[in-house]
C-alpha cells in the first residue's frame, strides 16, 4: 500500500498560548497538545487574541511562535469556527490559495504575521465560497493548511486547500440496478444520457464522507484539525483477475484498450455487465471503504485519526495507440473534534 504521510508535529507548551514562560525566553510560545486532548481551549484563546489584535489592541512586544504551531492554529481555528464536516453533500468544490509569513529567526513568526496569514486565508475562503461556488445546500466542510517550505528573504510559504459541499446526497444505501455512472470526475450525465449532475468519483467522495462523519446529535458538529495522513492508492497494486478483460480486474477502477477494445459501457460503472450480477459502483465503493477501514484499524494510526476526506480523480492516457483509463483515489485522515455550541459562525462576506 502506497502512503504519503505529512506530519505537522507540534512542540510542547508549558502553560498555553496566551501565557509566557518564566525563563530568559519568556516571550516565545509553543503548543502543548496531548493525543486525546480537547483543543478547544487553545483554539478559543488564539481566536480571542486575534480578535484583540484586529480591534487595534497592542500585543505584548516580541510574541512569536514556531511555523508548525502557526500552521496548526490557523488550520484549527478556521475549521473550529466555520466548518461542518458532518454536513451531507453531493459534490465537493476544492480551492487552493497561498500566502507567506515573514520569519524572525528562520523558524518563528510574530503573532501579527500569523494573524495576517489567517486573515488572508479567511478572505480567500470567503471569496471562493460566496463568489465561485454555486449550488444549493452549500456548506464549508474543511480546510487543510500546509507548510510549503522557506522562501527567499526569511519568509515561509503556506498553502490552504478548502472544501465546500453543495447539493443533496440522494444515494444513502446500496446502488440500484438502474443506476449507471460515468467514470470521469467531470461528467454531469449518467450512462443513459440523463443529466444527473454527478459521476462515480463525486458519489464515492460524498458517500464515504457521510459514512465516516455522520452528523452528530444534540446540535453538534464535527471539525478536523492537526496533521494529515494522505493515503494514495494505485490500482496496479491491487489486481484481482489473473486474466484481465477490463471488468473488475482491480480493486480500483481501471481499463485498457491493450487488454480489450472498449465498448459503449467500458466507461460506465453499472449493474450486471456481461451478466455478472454485480454492481460496479457498489464493488468499487466497498473496496474504497475497506482501504479506509484497514488504515484506521492499523498500527499506523497511532493518534486515533478519523477519515476526513476522499479525493478521487479520473485519469486518461495513451500507450502507443491504446487508451488507458483509471481512478486515482487519495484518502485523508486527521484528528476530529466536536463543537456543541448550537450554531455555526457564517463565513464573513467580504
Amino acid at each position: 500500500m502506497k502512503t504519503k504521510i505529512s506530519f505537522f508535529l507540534l512542540l510542547s507548551l508549558a502553560t498555553g498560548l496566551l501565557m509566557t514562560r518564566c525563563s530568559k525566553d519568556e516571550n516565545r510560545q509553543q503548543v502543548q497538545l496531548q493525543a486525546d486532548e480537547d483543543p478547544s481551549a487553545l483554539i478559543n484563546n488564539f481566536v480571542e487574541q486575534m480578535a484583540l489584535y484586529n480591534r487595534g489592541v497592542m500585543l505584548k512586544s516580541g510574541l512569536r511562535m514556531s511555523v508548525d504551531s502557526a500552521v496548526w492554529y490557523i488550520d484549527a481555528a478556521l475549521n473550529y469556527t466555520y466548518a461542518d464536516a458532518g454536513h451531507a453533500f453531493a459534490r465537493l468544490h476544492r480551492d487552493t490559495l497561498y500566502t507567506e509569513m515573514s520569519l524572525v529567526n528562520g523558524y518563528e513568526a510574530a503573532y501579527e504575521e500569523v494573524f495576517d496569514a489567517y486573515d488572508t486565508f479567511l478572505a480567500g475562503l470567503s471569496h471562493h465560497y460566496y463568489e465561485e461556488v454555486e449550488g444549493d445546500n452549500k456548506q464549508f466542510i474543511m480546510a487543510r493548511v500546509d507548510n510549503m517550505g522557506p522562501l527567499p528573504g526569511n519568509k515561509q510559504k503556506l498553502r490552504i486547500i478548502t472544501l465546500t459541499g453543495t447539493g443533496t446526497l440522494l444515494q444513502t444505501d446500496d446502488f440500484g440496478n438502474d443506476e449507471a455512472y460515468k467514470y470521469e470526475d467531470f461528467a454531469l450525465w449518467d450512462c443513459f444520457g440523463n443529466n444527473v449532475g454527478t459521476n462515480a468519483p463525486q458519489l464515492f467522495e460524498a458517500i464515504l464522507s457521510q459514512h465516516y462523519n455522520p452528523e452528530p446529535a444534540n446540535n453538534c458538529r464535527w471539525y478536523f484539525y492537526g496533521s494529515t495522513v494522505e493515503l494514495i492508492l494505485d490500482y496496479n497494486d491491487y489486481p484481482l483477475d489473473p486474466t484481465p478483460d477490463n471488468y473488475l480486474d482491480y480493486k480500483i477502477f481501471a481499463a485498457s484498450e491493450a487488454v480489450a477494445n472498449f465498448d459503449d459501457w467500458t466507461e460506465c460503472l453499472e449493474y450486471n455487465y456481461q451478466g455478472s450480477g454485480i454492481h460496479e459502483m457498489q464493488f468499487y465503493y466497498d473496496h474504497l471503504k475497506d482501504f479506509a477501514d484497514q488504515w484506521l484499524s492499523s498500527s499506523q494510526n497511532t493518534d486515533n485519526k478519523k477519515f476526513a476526506e476522499a479525493s478521487i480523480k479520473s485519469k486518461e492516457t495513451f500507450f502507443s495507440s491504446d487508451r488507458l483509463i483509471w481512478h486515482e483515489p487519495k484518502l485523508y485522515f486527521r484528528k476530529r473534534g466536536m463543537v456543541c455550541t448550537g450554531r455555526i459562525e457564517p463565513l464573513p462576506e467580504r
